[in-house]
């Protein structure tokens, strides 16, 4: 009797931390999300002339680049949930390529970042902007 209780036990610890490494892998896909965000916005103000922080762009251009190679791990098995649509699992190849599509946006923006071709800059924010809206329009809960 005494070993069931403890197998019991046992196993809702185990409950207990598949629910908590899960709400822990939302909860860091949403923070990196809104870290990409928050440079997106930044990146607009200064497209936008809001601040004069010209020099920044490269920064968070760079920063952008960074966090798009990290976001396919975002997406583990088993981590549905926050504003995840389950089609990312259903159709895993077609988020993929919209993923990849972002990652080589994100580099194209980075690279123009440093250029003082301003209408390269913007053609490739554009492009960047095209694809986190393509994935979130087929891929995020609104």
């Amino acid at each position: 009797m005494g070993i069931s209780k403890w197998m019991a036990g046992l196993v809702m610890a185990l409950m207990a931390v598949i629910v908590t490494a899960t709400e822990g892998e939302v909860e860091y896909r949403q923070h990196t999300m809104e870290a990409v965000g928050g440079h997106m916005q930044a990146a607009v103000d200064i497209l936008r002339q809001k601040v004069t922080h010209t020099d920044h762009m490269p920064i968070h251009a760079d920063a952008l680049a960074e966090l798009s190679e990290i976001l396919p791990s975002l997406f583990p098995e088993g981590s549905e949930g926050g504003d995840a649509l389950a089609e990312i699992w259903e159709d895993p190849e077609d988020f993929a390529e919209r993923l990849t599509a972002m990652r080589e946006a994100a580099a194209g923006f980075s690279a123009a970042a440093g250029s003082t071709d301003k209408a390269a800059l913007g053609e490739a924010f554009q492009a960047l902007g095209q694809a986190c809206k393509s994935c979130h329009d087929s891929y995020r809960a609104e």
